[in-house]
């Protein structure tokens, strides 16, 4: 006769009191203990009342060894009896006891799962139910305040938090300029010794190198600066870079391609489009001269440095973007981009059932709160408004609420039943980091004559009259016995 349990297979002897070895003894799920010697005959004479028994008295996994009735003790030793008739696991329910304190407790526990089930239909059937879901981004613990709309309390404090970053982006040989180009909202960078144009987006990417000659011998061309048309126009966003070696201007399109080339002094080193006269000015180090380039027509006008105020940076904005920069030696580009997250969210729903609590109130009949992580949400605060607008606080710990299904972080909480959605009261309570918290509400709205006497009711032509209201299920955590 063999009896299969959790993890392993227990060998019966047939003398009248053996010990049972297990086939592998390093197996820790399996124990060693004494077994009734009758047991093997009064499970093969009594098989349907030894199944019926196991059915009624088997513990929480199904797996036990009933005791013979003869067994039967006045007084019920667990510590005893559990070296005969325990599971594997070391947990049981005592078959042969006769103290009706243990079975009282199995028929409580099943009649209390049974209310809460019933309760639990009640409240689907007759109330209506809200989710809300809270999430906090950051590792640290937060506090957090719901409801309230008339308060204005924040959610939490503060809401949005600054993040800044950079991010370095490896261009062209020996960077020399970079412009952001307010058409795209892309940078071009000038590679003087690589005589090209990195566009690189403002995380990182790099969109397009532009080749500026088909020439093989680096440095033929040396672009140093960039230039863009701001005007509205056809021309807008047109980026312009200026070659010291080669001489030249060259136009790139919106296209990442080299449209058009005009001819500058020797030596140019700078360049920056005038809004006023629709010009790219452009500075000449050996000719010693300005050049004059119009974005429209190409027409082109040159002026010696004896004329004073020809070529003055100062009187325009920089192009040069402050959150981006170059370096030369690492051949990098290094943009610093900020930005604001925010510390803790709530779903969409919420906040129009908060506004709409504000017009329409609602009285909460019970909450469930289910918690991500280890952390538990141990008290709630229920900060009410007076009718002098005094603030009165009531904290409910939550430490004495469980759930009946024995889940790890779920909390029936049942202190709330009467507690009014309005946009005076809020709740607060503490999230923890990175956590997500779900509260599941059960409320009614508050109907206007219900507020209303008879008469008034009568009056504007309300209907009072409901029926009989019905039997509200015991709370099932009270006891029934």
């Amino acid at each position: 006769m063999a009896v299969f349990t959790m993890g392993a297979t227990i060998k019966l002897a047939p003398n009248k009191t053996d010990d049972i070895a297990c086939e592998s003894c390093d197996d820790p799920s399996v124990i060693k203990r004494t077994i009734h010697s009758n047991e093997n005959a009064y499970m093969n004479n009594n098989s349907v009342k030894y199944r019926n028994q196991l059915k009624k008295w088997g513990t929480r996994s199904g797996v036990m060894h009933v005791a013979l009735p003869e067994t039967k003790k006045p007084i019920c030793d667990t510590t005893r009896d559990s070296r005969f008739y325990a599971t594997d696991e070391g947990v049981m329910e005592i078959s042969d006891c006769s103290s009706l304190s243990r079975k009282r407790n199995l028929i409580k526990d099943q009649k209390q799962k049974e209310a809460f089930k019933n309760y639990q239909k009640y409240l689907y059937k007759e109330f209506d139910v809200m989710q809300v879901v809270v999430k906090n981004h950051t590792p640290e613990i937060r506090d957090v305040c719901l409801w309230g709309g008339n308060s204005d309390k924040p959610i939490t404090d503060p809401l949005f938090i600054e993040n800044d970053e950079s991010i370095d982006v490896l261009v062209g040989t020996h960077p020399q300029q970079v412009v952001l180009n307010p058409a795209n909202n892309l940078l071009y960078v000038a590679n003087q010794l690589s005589d090209s144009v990195s566009v690189v987006e403002r995380n990182g990417n790099v969109v397009a190198t532009i080749p500026l000659t088909e020439n093989t011998m680096p440095g033929t061309v040396s672009p140093v600066a960039l230039a863009v048309n701001t005007n509205q126009g056809y021309f807008y966003g047109m980026v312009y870079v200026i070659g010291s070696v080669s001489n030249k201007m060259y136009h790139l399109g919106l296209n990442h391609k080299v449209v058009d080339i005009n001819g500058t002094g020797k030596r140019p080193t700078e360049i920056r489009f005038d809004n006023a006269t629709n010009e790219l000015v452009i500075k000449n180090v050996v000719s010693k001269s300005t050049t004059r380039i119009n974005a429209q027509t190409q027409t082109q006008t040159v002026t010696p440095w004896g004329i004073p105020n020809q070529f003055r940076r100062v009187d325009e904005p920089d192009v040069t973007p402050d959150f981006a920069k170059v370096f030369t030696r690492k051949n990098l580009l290094t943009i610093f981009n900020s930005s604001k997250s925010p510390t803790v969210t709530i779903n969409d729903e919420y906040h129009e059932e908060r506004e709409d609590f504000k017009f329409s109130p609602g009285m909460l009949k019970h909450l469930k709160i289910v918690a991500s992580g280890e952390r538990r949400v141990n008290a709630l605060q229920l900060l009410q408004k007076s009718i002098a607008w005094k603030e009165i606080c009531k904290t409910l710990s939550l430490g004495n609420y469980q759930s009946p299904q024995s889940f790890q972080n779920v909390s029936e909480v049942f202190g709330v039943d009467g507690s009014m959605l309005d946009g005076q009261n809020s709740w607060c309570f503490k999230i923890g980091g990175l956590q997500t918290i779900t509260f599941i509400l059960y409320y009614k709205k508050m109907e206007m004559y219900n507020l209303l006497p008879e008469k008034a009711s009568l009056a504007y032509g309300v209907q009072m009259s409901k029926g009989i209201p019905k039997r509200v299920p015991k709370n099932p955590f009270k006891s029934i016995l």
